[in-house]
Order: structure tokens, then C-alpha cells, then sequence
């Protein structure tokens, strides 16, 4: 199956694109703190098969979303893989395979709640979420 497929199965399963219930419903904790590193917005952290995402709790609505569906990302594509932290916006050339494919996890997600047209601009819908515009190369429509 590709991330696209994944995506797709979750939002109908659930019946929602919203991160942060389809966390809920998978079992997932979801808690806001103050206490990460510095630059790191979100962890996902894994013992005794119960995992738990630690977010920033002052992150804008729209980037605690991107933020949170990417961790969704990473809880389903790479449930047997460590992924500490989120680091405020990992960017370059240089993201590490799982960071990538949680992004466009975290984009296919986003997207799937939206009408598109031709009007649509990849860097305007990355500025709307907060994010650095180079992480448009991960929106696929």
C-alpha cells in the first residue's frame, strides 16, 4: 500500500482527517507540554506497546495540526522505529527517509479534507500551516 492508500483508509475508517482524532481513536496519548528540547516541536515515544505523543503546547492551531499528523505518520508507517523528535522543521535535502515520508503522510492527510481546484498553490497551503516554504516539495496532489 502507499501513504496515499494509508491516508485514504484512515479518513474512511474514521470518518475525519483531523490528526489528532484519528490518535485518539488508534489509542494514542496525545499531551501537551513545555518541556522539549529547544527546536523540537513534537515526540513520539513508545514503551510497553502504549505510545504517546508529547506536542508544544503553544503551537498555532493550523501548525500543532501538521505537527500532529505527522507524528500520525510516523505512528503508522514506522510503528517499530524510534522517531524521537520532531525538530522545528527539519528542512534541507538531507531529511532522513521516515522524516520525508512523514511529511507527505502529514500533507496527504491535510490535503484529504480539501476541495481542490486549479487555483490550488502548494506554497501558499505550507505558508497557511506555519511551515518553511520548501517543505512544499512534499505535497503531492
Amino acid at each position: 500500500m502507499t501513504l496515499k492508500d494509508d491516508v485514504n483508509s484512515l479518513v474512511e475508517l474514521y470518518g475525519t482527517c483531523d490528526p489528532e482524532t484519528i490518535l485518539r481513536e488508534l489509542g494514542v496519548s496525545v499531551c501537551n507540554t513545555d518541556l522539549l528540547p529547544p527546536s523540537t516541536l513534537a515526540m513520539k515515544v513508545t514503551s510497553d506497546e502504549e505510545t504517546t505523543i508529547g506536542i508544544l503546547d503553544n503551537l498555532s492551531e493550523h501548525t500543532r495540526k501538521f505537527v500532529l499528523a505527522h507524528e500520525l505518520g510516523h505512528v503508522v508507517e514506522h510503528a517499530n522505529n524510534s522517531t524521537t523528535f520532531y525538530r522545528a522543521f527539519m528542512s534541507g535535502y538531507d531529511i532522513p527517509k521516515i522524516e520525508a515520508e512523514a511529511n507527505r503522510f502529514a500533507f496527504y492527510l491535510l490535503l484529504s479534507g480539501l476541495e481542490l481546484n486549479e487555483s490550488f498553490n502548494k506554497y501558499d497551503f505550507v505558508r497557511s500551516y506555519g511551515l518553511p516554504e520548501e517543505l512544499a516539495r512534499f505535497v503531492n496532489i
